[in-house]
């Protein structure tokens, strides 16, 4: 009877080893890979690399808060100095190289624009710049906190999570 005993315990420890085994192994087979070619900057392929690994989370927290593809609509991720300037970009934007802690998301709708700069405010984003057709994101902490401001610079943004 004990001999018994002995094959159902190791039997059970044997199957709840190889449970465990399989979760752990689909939670990491799972886990979505992120493609940072899509923040490079256009003039410098790979500068995607360079990208705050923190802040790259937090647009995982993002995507999967919204439901909506971040990832698939970055606008602008990582810019050369050149790149910043040609499109207009401040001279100590987060997006230059080797900063890399901004993005800028397309947001075809203002219902899209709108859920994700107040969902960017809950999953941590302390800087949203919210244009018609984009919102940047940003977790410089060495600029100010806690901000909202719109497109062209200087204009009220066209919602505000921080009020």
């Amino acid at each position: 009877m004990l001999k018994n005993m002995q094959h159902i315990v190791w039997g059970l420890a044997g199957v709840s080893i190889t449970v465990v085994g399989v979760i752990v192994w689909k939670t990491i087979k799972t886990k979505p890979k992120i493609d940072l070619r899509k923040f490079d900057s256009p003039d410098h392929p790979g500068s995607g690399r360079c990208m705050d690994r923190e802040f790259i989370r937090m647009l995982q927290r993002l995507e999967k808060k919204t439901r909506y593809p971040v990832f698939q609509n970055i606008n602008s991720g990582a810019r050369t100095a050149y790149w910043n300037t040609k499109v207009g970009g401040v001279s100590n934007s987060s997006h230059k190289i080797p900063t890399c802690k901004a993005a800028d998301i397309s947001t075809p709708t203002k219902a899209i624009r709108n859920k994700i700069v107040v969902a960017a405010k809950l999953v941590g984003f302390k800087r949203i710049g919210v244009g018609k057709t984009f919102v940047h994101l940003d977790n410089d902490t060495t600029k100010s906190q806690y901000v909202a401001w719109g497109y062209p610079k200087g204009r009220k943004p066209a919602i505000n999570p921080f009020v």
